[in-house]
């Protein structure tokens, strides 16, 4: 009796001629009839959750616990048990844009043409909108948020190789292949997105309703106060990882961490904000 593995089939998605369960050309699956049945698609979405779970919260775990050994083990090889890198940002990134709660990454237009180094530019820019389409400010405003938060799901990916590229300027020597620079920068900025814009929101609403539960009165949270916060856990993160990813010593550690601080700043207050200020005001136009 032939087996399923023994048989020879043809591959209905490259037609090409293989024996055994699986196409060794393009990996498509022989499906036979418990593959068609209730309680193997039953199955598929058990595994699918069971999986999903372990290795999300595998990888959380790794990121609140132990600052770079996710990047450590998955540049390794150690890959199996770990959500990838990527994968987890573009989540969290959907998970953001979904249930924004601070809005410092998908900025309203008021604040690109006040307050910023390209303020007068934005200014320009957004008049000449106006003009074209006959919009008035409030038409204006609530057509660039629209694009704005269509262009920041996709726009946030800069963050990446732009952190990655200062991590490696300072320690190519450590590590040379810009792969292990990425999967840090990704980790890293995993951690911007779940702590600067989950789990500090989350936090200060508590803080608010504790202190106003006893004073009566609204405690006066500034931006640049909750930027101050934001980034001295950030750069304490940063300052314990690279220890772990990079084998430095603490004094070296701590200079990165420093100097992450401003390149970061200047990566998502100037470099992405204005690139999402361009893209979207083109797109109107």
């Amino acid at each position: 009796m032939v087996t399923n593995t023994e048989a020879e089939h043809i591959c209905k998605t490259c037609m090409h001629h293989f024996t055994g369960s699986y196409c060794n050309n393009c990996g498509e699956k022989v499906y036979t009839d418990h593959d068609k049945s209730f309680f193997h698609f039953v199955e598929e979405g058990v595994h699918f959750i069971t999986h999903f779970e372990g290795t999300f919260f595998t990888t959380i775990r790794y990121l609140f616990t132990k600052p770079g050994k996710l990047s450590s083990d998955y540049c390794y090889g150690i890959r199996k048990s770990l959500f990838k890198p990527l994968s987890l940002f573009l989540l969290l990134c959907i998970i953001y844009l979904l249930f924004p709660v601070f809005e410092g990454l998908n900025m309203r237009l008021y604040y690109h043409v006040n307050g910023s180094i390209y303020g007068g530019y934005a200014r320009n820019e957004v008049i000449e909108a106006m003009r074209q389409h006959h919009w008035t400010d409030a038409q204006v405003t609530e057509a660039f948020h629209q694009q704005s938060t269509r262009v920041s799901k996709f726009l946030l990916l800069i963050l990446l190789p732009l952190t990655a590229l200062f991590f490696w300027s300072l320690t190519y020597k450590k590590r040379s292949y810009f792969f292990d620079q990425m999967v840090f920068a990704t980790e890293i900025n995993s951690v911007y997105l779940v702590w600067g814009f989950m789990l500090l929101p989350l936090l200060l609403a508590l803080f608010q309703m504790v202190y106003q539960g006893i004073t009566k009165r609204i405690f006066p949270f500034s931006d640049s106060g909750i930027s101050a916060i934001m980034y001295a856990v950030l750069v304490l993160y940063v300052a314990i990882a690279v220890r772990r990813f990079y084998g430095l010593k603490a004094w070296h550690a701590i200079l990165v961490a420093v100097l992450f601080y401003f390149a970061h700043h200047i990566i998502v207050q100037f470099i992405y904000k204005f690139l999402l200020f361009v893209i979207s005001i083109k797109l109107l136009k």
